[in-house]
């Protein structure tokens, strides 16, 4: 028995020393969970001003009104807004519109202006790489 106890209790020393610490499982939970915070909170959202969303509009030369919100809706400046403008065609490469995109007054709104070439749904995508917002929202209009 003693020699059972002997060897027992090395061996649980050792498995204790070597268990990881309690403490060190704590810090990195809460390390992800503040990065996971932050994430959310450097999240966007593209709004379209004007035209309304879903609206008809006639062929030819477009302008938007995009607005960039954080998520209690109030405008945040950001650096960049890329606006991407395409039409899928059926059997071949989907047609794409130049977008010219300018900072407005107001902070975190652009104005971009296309030319929509063609009857037929245009889809467009407005997305934001900055520093400190990601966001990317798409909007379809239909053109005659």
């Amino acid at each position: 028995m003693k020699k059972l106890i002997l060897i027992l209790l090395p061996l649980s020393l050792l498995a204790i020393a070597c268990s990881p610490a309690q403490s060190d499982t704590n810090v990195n939970s809460t390390a992800t969970t503040e990065k996971a915070q932050n994430k959310q909170e450097s999240t966007a959202t593209v709004n379209l001003v004007s035209p309304e969303p879903q609206t008809e509009i006639p062929m030819g030369e477009a302008e938007m009104i995009l607005e960039v919100v954080d998520s209690n809706g109030n405008p945040v400046k950001v650096e960049t807004l890329n606006v991407t403008s395409t039409m899928p065609m059926d059997g071949m490469e989907d047609m794409i519109g130049k977008v010219e995109v300018t900072p407005a007054e107001e902070p975190g709104r652009f104005k971009a202006t296309t030319y929509f070439g063609m009857q037929g749904t245009w889809n467009v995508v407005a997305s934001v790489k900055d520093s400190q917002y990601q966001a990317q929202q798409e909007f379809s209009f239909e053109v005659k």
